[in-house]
């Protein structure tokens, strides 16, 4: 029997390659899928407790129930600095379902998408899934992984179709400065091309930098599909919650997905959703502030360990550390940290050919497990040097 051929084109995930091979195993310590160590908060779990309660357990409508999309509009406009409307909001389970989303609607067979190299793990196998082709912008540790935005301009060619920013970055911690935004933006303004810009790290960026959403530039609001979150903010990785800002024409093609694929985001999810929207956010600053914290206590310790390096990220909760001194290459040492230290990694190839060389850490962990694994490794990298 033959498959369709586009899955063909997809390997499986690296970071759930680790993951799995970790599965059973006494006594890790797990810097590998990026989720908060978290439990929502209380306020936005009590809500989903009396949606349950008042009979929300039926379909929504396909785009996410009306008082939602109002909210989530209010916010993008009032935070993000894009001012939409509720029909140009579109609520969707999950971030990786938003991608999705953006990618079939404006990908014809052919196109070819510019998305990062390294870049977070599905965003080449989307594209492949609407039919287009992944075109890898190498991102480099010399420049801590920003983007030559000259060479951006000579991977653009006829057929490309959009240019695919994530910023806070997963997996380097790269946030993009209004500067390179602006550049990206006359960049896409001159080829005509749309962004996709995926956002969901948004709350957690460092050193008083500021977060901007591409969007929010003069003219950027009709070229652009803005993606957000709730996994990330307020520890929602579970609810498969998410939501997309997009010019009104594409919200109702979304629209035609939704009636053939999911139908709708869950309604209970959906309720607590909007209890993290309109209720308190001392929670998100107070999960930041552990971030904070333990980024530093990472990037410190790592930075001791002879053989490694790492800048601290600018964004996200996540290390990109650089591995080329150990001479082993980054699925090497992602299995020996696992087989011989019981600490779980993530091989930088995982996110692309440039991210061989690095491992990514993530450190949305206790810092208790944070300081224990630097321990780990660092004996365990003091014996590959004895050797």
């Amino acid at each position: 029997m033959e498959f369709n051929l586009n899955l063909k084109k997809i390997k499986p995930s690296g970071i759930r390659k680790l993951f799995d091979l970790a599965q059973g195993q006494k006594d890790l310590i797990s810097f590998g899928i990026g989720e908060p160590d978290f439990i929502t908060p209380a306020h936005i779990r009590e809500a989903a407790k009396k949606a349950l309660d008042e009979g929300y357990t039926r379909y929504t409508p396909n785009l996410g129930f009306p008082e939602l999309r109002k909210v989530l509009a209010d916010k993008l406009t009032n935070k993000n600095k894009i001012s939409v409307t509720p029909e140009e909001v579109v609520v969707t389970s999950g971030g990786t379902e938003a991608l999705f989303f953006s990618c079939y609607i404006l990908i014809n067979p052919g196109d070819e998408i510019i998305i990062p190299d390294p870049g977070f793990v599905v965003y080449e196998s989307q594209v492949y899934f609407a039919g287009g082709k992944p075109i890898h912008l190498p991102l480099r540790g010399k420049n801590n992984f920003h983007p030559d935005l000259e060479e951006l301009k000579n991977y653009i060619t006829p057929k490309t179709k959009a240019i695919l920013i994530n910023s806070p970055s997963n997996p380097t911690g790269a946030a993009f400065t209004q500067e390179e935004l602006l550049l990206i933006a006359k960049i896409a303004k001159e080829k005509d091309l749309f962004i996709i810009s995926d956002e969901l790290y948004e709350d957690i960026i460092y050193d008083g930098r500021e977060h901007i959403s591409i969007a929010s530039l003069p003219g950027m609001k009709e070229q652009t599909i803005s993606i957000f979150g709730f996994s990330k903010s307020y520890a929602m990785t579970g609810w498969r919650l998410a939501y997309l800002a997009a010019p009104a024409d594409l919200v109702k093609e979304i629209a035609k997905l939704l009636q053939n694929t999911s139908v709708c985001a869950n309604s209970i999810a959906q309720r607590a959703g909007l209890a993290a929207i309109q209720g308190p956010q001392d929670c998100v600053k107070e999960m930041f502030s552990a971030y904070s914290e333990r980024r530093n206590v990472l990037t410190k310790g790592l930075n001791e360990i002879k053989g490694l390096s790492c800048y601290a990220p600018e964004g996200t909760f996540y290390a990109f550390v650089n591995i080329k001194e150990t001479g082993m290459t980054s699925e090497e040492l992602s299995m020996y940290l696992l087989e011989k230290c019981k600490v779980v990694t993530v091989p930088g190839t995982a996110f692309g050919t440039q991210g061989e060389g690095y491992i990514r850490l993530s450190f949305a962990t206790s810092l208790e497990d944070i300081k224990e694994g630097i321990n780990r490794i660092k004996k365990g990298i003091e014996k590959i040097s004895s050797c």
